[in-house]
């Protein structure tokens, strides 16, 4: 399913091109009706890219998350969320259909040329370096919420990769691969965007014919963590630092 559009609506009666009116509802403009996706969708052969739950979620073992992330992660960047997002290299699948494995038969059918000695880390697709891991008691709308927060951090984490291969000079060099403690500050954005702009996706899917609580929307996810959700603490509104402000 495509959460985000960024080109604007148009109006074919007249054929203005319309701009949405908030940037939330730019995010979730082009949600296609169930006919649409019934006739994209594959029945015989595999899904498409954000559609494999096996790219889209895991554990956090698979990339040997350390305890500092994983601190930061609960306490911090998803606190009071039943899912996180984890950014990091397949470790614990390296030998099978790890990302690296996949990417590389993706090349292959597409006719990349891979140059002689340069490690497939430079080639690594971004996007196949995070997922998400959701809490044991995740509802259907906590699915849905982490693959739109997967969605805004993705498009974030490709523009970050663009911007360190600039910096490097040659092949040799290519940029580390990414770590959860690199993108602490994304990590926390794509979270508070995701939680804007949930709501407007939700009408949005019911405008166009998507039945609430879309309990077949993403299948059923067997991959589960428990930790203890922490309370989101709330910015208490002070009265006198208002009345000093104004003066």
């Amino acid at each position: 399913m495509k959460f985000i559009d960024d080109k604007a609506a148009t109006d074919s009666a007249n054929d203005i091109v319309k701009s949405p009116e908030t940037k939330k509802e730019q995010l979730v403009s082009n949600v296609p009706t169930p006919e649409a996706i019934a006739e994209q969708e594959k029945i015989f052969m595999p899904p498409e890219h954000l559609a494999r739950r096996a790219i889209a979620f895991g554990s956090p073992g698979r990339t040997a998350l350390e305890p500092d992330e994983l601190k930061m992660l609960v306490n911090d960047a998803f606190r009071g969320e039943k899912y996180f997002i984890v950014v990091g290299k397949d470790e614990k699948n390296e030998r099978g259909l790890s990302a690296r494995v996949r990417q590389w038969r993706r090349m292959r059918r597409s006719g990349v040329n891979v140059e002689k000695g340069v490690s497939l880390d430079y080639y690594l697709d971004p996007q196949e370096q995070c997922y998400i891991v959701l809490h044991e008691s995740a509802n259907n709308l906590d699915i849905l919420k982490s693959a739109l927060a997967l969605v805004i951090f993705r498009r974030k984490l490709v523009a970050l990769d663009a911007t360190m291969r600039r910096k490097k000079s040659s092949l040799d060099d290519p940029p580390p691969p990414f770590r959860t403690r690199d993108c602490e500050e994304i990590l926390r954005e794509s979270r508070i965007e995701a939680s804007k702009v949930f709501p407007h996706l939700l009408r949005e899917l019911t405008k166009k014919g998507w039945r609430p609580p879309l309990r077949s929307l993403l299948g059923r996810v067997s991959a589960r963590a428990d930790w203890k959700i922490q309370q989101v603490r709330e910015k208490r509104h002070d009265p006198a630092a208002t009345t000093t402000e104004s003066k």
